[in-house]
């Protein structure tokens, strides 16, 4: 029986570009957790970005997984959090210099840092309900300022994602030892330290509330999902999401309703 559903955020529970919840969705979120279940959100953003970005889900009470494993929230209490230390970012930021105008910084406070203002990457974030620094990333590092959690290369085409790709991987410039290294699109690469991933974090909460793991199912659309899905019991891929990603999956479907609707029926046949 599946008991706990972990779903991400952006592209799933968050309609692509609109970055609205589907009524239909809200209801049979709704209509699972009144059952006695849980819905756990499993994402690369802050915990409280959902509800910045919304308010129709401002009732509910979510745990999440955050910043790809590297935040734990259980009853809107941290329990855990792995950012880097200044030393890490340094090393990644000054590594791969020749990519520092597609680089997107977020500290523990979720406080978004850049390359300098007025880059490509900044101009995608304006309208977030995000703190933006006004500090470059080269003069952040310099002072003493809260941790870097979360490091995101965002580029405007996919040659130049290609081309970071290959540094990482041909030249060894990010240490694949040290750090948690994930595309997540075909233009986007996160980056977290080692054991900040979705299907580590889940891990950790699976063991701090004693959810033994054939009771989980997992919703999502990218590359940066395929983790959990292949922890989860049951898996299910957005339509619109990456081929890799719905080859991996259980299922491919058309909205977060129709996962738990696929669940509850399975559900019911196991009893």
């Amino acid at each position: 029986m599946i008991k706990v559903i972990f779903c991400d955020l952006d592209d799933t529970l968050l309609t692509p570009k609109k970055k609205d919840v589907k009524i239909t969705d809200i209801e049979a979120i709704r209509r699972w957790l009144e059952r006695g279940n849980q819905f756990v959100i499993a994402t690369a953003r802050h915990h409280t970005f959902l509800n910045k970005i919304t308010d129709k889900m401002e009732d509910f009470d979510f745990d999440y997984i955050g910043w790809n494993g590297a935040e734990i929230v259980l009853k809107q209490k941290t329990v855990k959090l792995l950012p880097f230390t200044k030393n890490d970012v340094i090393d990644i930021y000054r590594n791969m210099e020749k990519f520092k105008m597609y680089i997107k910084a977020t500290n523990i406070n979720n406080e978004y840092i850049f390359e300098s203002a007025n880059t490509y990457v900044e101009s995608l974030f304006l309208n977030e309900p995000c703190k933006i620094s006004n500090q470059s990333l080269d003069e952040y590092l310099n002072e003493d300022n809260p941790p870097i959690i979360h490091i995101n290369y965002i580029f405007p085409n996919k040659n130049l994602h290609q081309e970071f790709y290959d540094e990482y991987l041909k030249n060894r410039k990010i240490n694949k030892e040290l750090y948690s290294c994930k595309i997540t699109s075909e233009f986007s690469y996160d980056i977290n330290v080692k054991d900040a991933t979705k299907e580590m974090g889940i891990q950790s909460y699976l063991k701090l509330n004693r959810i033994p793991i054939d009771q989980i199912a997992s919703i999502g659309d990218s590359l940066n999902d395929i983790g959990m899905f292949k922890l989860s019991k049951y898996s299910f891929c957005m339509k619109h999401g990456n081929e890799e990603a719905k080859s991996i999956s259980s299922y491919v479907i058309n909205g977060v309703n129709e996962a738990i609707e696929i669940i509850e029926r399975l559900n019911e046949y196991e009893q």
